[in-house]
């Protein structure tokens, strides 16, 4: 069975991850997820890396799977109304800054060593830290994925949504926190145009799918 991924889905769960990358309350802990990730060298490092990458990437894609078999039992017409108007809610809650669940301290530490399953143990970790950091912005990718109408594409919606935040973690992930997490009075600009960017995005996404002429 093919696997129909249009290129407006790729670049918007790329576009969702790059944003909860960002996600104020979770870049403050990128140094640390990277010292745990990078404890050890060479080969051992790799298989790590490698681990991490399966975790993450699994957690969301089982969230994806689930949104897409839940779309699968609805209405088409009803499922576009009620994803549009989630969407559009998760707009009005990300520009209020309003957290959905609240972040829970996950211990990491026991995954200082090790390779591939330690690897995988700290991506679901990080994984679940990176949930309620960006629950509006997460639940929208859900919503796009539940108007897939198959676990296959919903998952494969959120495996490039994990895309979006594994790939600048791994590469920028501690330059970005540290440019990003300086000490400074009111809210920085990042986090303003961050925040009204990203409603806007979610505003325009939900009235799309509303209006079935997108994601649909």
């Amino acid at each position: 069975m093919a696997i129909t991924v249009t290129q407006v889905d790729i670049w918007t769960a790329l576009v969702h991850g790059l944003i909860s990358f960002l996600s104020p309350c979770a870049l403050p802990l990128l140094p640390s997820f990277l010292a745990l990730l990078l404890y050890d060298k060479g080969k051992v490092a790799f298989l790590r890396i490698a681990g991490f990458f399966l975790g993450l990437s699994g957690t969301f894609s089982a969230l994806g799977a689930l949104s897409g078999s839940l779309g699968s039992f609805l209405d088409k017409n009803l499922l576009r109304y009620v994803s549009g108007t989630l969407i559009i809610v998760m707009g009005v809650l990300f520009l209020l800054q309003v957290q959905l669940f609240k972040p829970r301290a996950v211990k990491l530490n026991k995954f200082t060593a090790g390779g591939v399953l330690s690897g995988v143990g700290l991506g679901l970790g990080v994984g679940l830290v990176w949930i309620p950091c960006a629950s509006p912005v997460l639940a929208s990718i859900l919503a796009i994925a539940a108007t897939k109408g198959t676990a296959l594409k919903g998952a494969m919606l959120l495996f490039i949504y994990s895309l979006g935040i594994s790939i600048p973690f791994l590469t920028i992930g501690g330059v970005v926190s540290k440019l990003l997490t300086k000490v400074s009075f009111g809210t920085p600009l990042w986090e303003r145009i961050l925040k009204y960017g990203t409603s806007a995005l979610l505003f325009l996404i939900g009235f799309l799918i509303i209006s079935g002429k997108a994601f649909v």
